[in-house]
């Protein structure tokens, strides 16, 4: 007989493994399945380190759901006995009629977040490697920190397969389908390198790979190459340190941020947070060219020339994006047992527990305690791909 679950997964990365967690942890029969074997360095969870912030400037609805997940990094910290975050405050620059200070600042202020605004020169006074020029203002908030990847995935997998999931790595999924295609409600069989097996809900959660799981639906989704920089700063590497500069973000221009965090040891990381070129998330381009060093290099001579040092090391990853940047997280349109959680590419990472258990909700209860109307299906479908049906 083909074996049956409550749920699979496809997709074990930040958003799956939280998932496996959550469902597991409710009780569920679980399989969960990734291409490769996480955490890796072949989709979107790696590079040592991602942001959590809190005074969100992509829009206010986002906080609660981001303090929940404060609450679940330490309850899985605590579980796993393992440090997953340190606080280092984040600092968010921008003009004064920019996204990202004004953004942050209505979060702060709807949601009684803790913080500073800082103008150019309390910026500089503060923390005087910055060189913001004087049109610049920031917002400090305390809560913010760095998140380690691969400890937070590999506790989630940890809690998941603690409470009974199953996880198969290296299995690259092919397809799936619905056991009978007049049944909106009908288990879905998934094609495994080891043979079919059935569940009764099915959790996409495949990051780059999501469009090519929901082909019939024809998402507008762009994968995107970033690259990462890890420098050893000029001078006084000790004004780069944990402890003497936050987490920063910086707007460049429409939907472009620079980004840096301090050094935990391993260099100043920093990055740019852009929609950059298309790629196929299965051949695209994991060089660093000189162009990559090239932009970064500008961006820092303007705002932290000393960081401009050495690299020691230098990554590439993929963003999956919707055209409004907003998450993906919602019942399939047209089968209410399949949950889709993607592309929180660049943004998505620090919520990762608490998008498992808005999961969770969705595919036990079909809603959510979460507000997750930002999220819904709707605003990426054309008229007519609301009547597809199947993968």
């Amino acid at each position: 007989a083909m074996p049956r679950y409550d749920a699979a997964i496809i997709g074990l990365g930040a958003m799956g493994s939280a998932a496996a967690w959550m469902l597991a942890r409710r009780g569920l029969s679980v399989v969960g399945f990734d291409r490769f074997r996480p955490p890796h360095t072949l989709g979107s969870s790696h590079g040592d380190t991602r942001v959590i912030r809190e005074a969100y400037y992509e829009d206010p609805s986002y906080v609660p759901l981001v303090q929940r997940a404060y609450e679940l990094w330490g309850e899985l910290a605590a579980a796993t006995d393992r440090q997953l975050l340190r606080q280092t405050g984040a600092l968010m620059v921008s003009e004064a009629d920019g996204l990202l200070v004004p953004g942050a600042l209505a979060s702060a202020r709807e949601h009684h977040i803790p913080h500073e605004p800082l103008s150019a020169a309390e910026i500089r006074r503060r923390f005087p490697v910055m060189a913001p020029r004087e049109s610049l203002i920031g917002l400090f908030e305390h809560r913010a920190g760095a998140l380690d990847i691969e400890g937070c995935i590999g506790a989630q997998l940890d809690l998941a397969a603690r409470n009974g999931a199953e996880l198969r790595f290296d299995s690259p999924i092919e397809r799936w389908t619905p056991a009978d295609l007049n049944d909106l409600e009908s288990p879905i069989e998934i094609q495994t390198p080891d043979g079919v097996v059935a569940a009764d809900r099915l959790i996409l959660t495949a990051g780059a790979w999501t469009a090519s799981l929901l082909r019939k639906l024809e998402l507008p989704l762009l994968v995107s190459r970033q690259v990462m920089f890890w420098l050893r700063p000029k001078g006084d590497a000790g004004r780069f340190e944990a402890g003497n500069l936050p987490i920063w973000m910086w707007e460049r221009g429409r939907q472009d941020f620079g980004y840096g965090l301090p050094d935990f040891g391993h260099g100043v990381k920093v990055g740019h947070h852009f929609p950059d070129e298309a790629v196929d998330p299965s051949g695209y381009d994991r060089d660093v060219h000189p162009r990559d060093e090239a932009t970064i290099r500008a961006w820092l001579g303007d705002t932290l020339p000393d960081a401009s040092g050495q690299i020691l090391r230098a990554e590439t990853c993929l963003y999956t994006n919707t055209p409004d940047a907003h998450f993906l997280l919602d019942l399939h349109p047209k089968r209410p047992n399949i949950v889709a959680a993607c592309p929180c590419s660049g943004h998505g990472f620090k919520f990762a527990p608490a998008i498992g258990e808005a999961i969770a909700d969705l595919a036990i209860d079909r809603r959510s305690r979460h507000d997750l109307h930002l999220f819904r299906f709707e605003r990426l479908l054309g008229g007519d791909a609301a009547s597809a049906v199947g993968p």
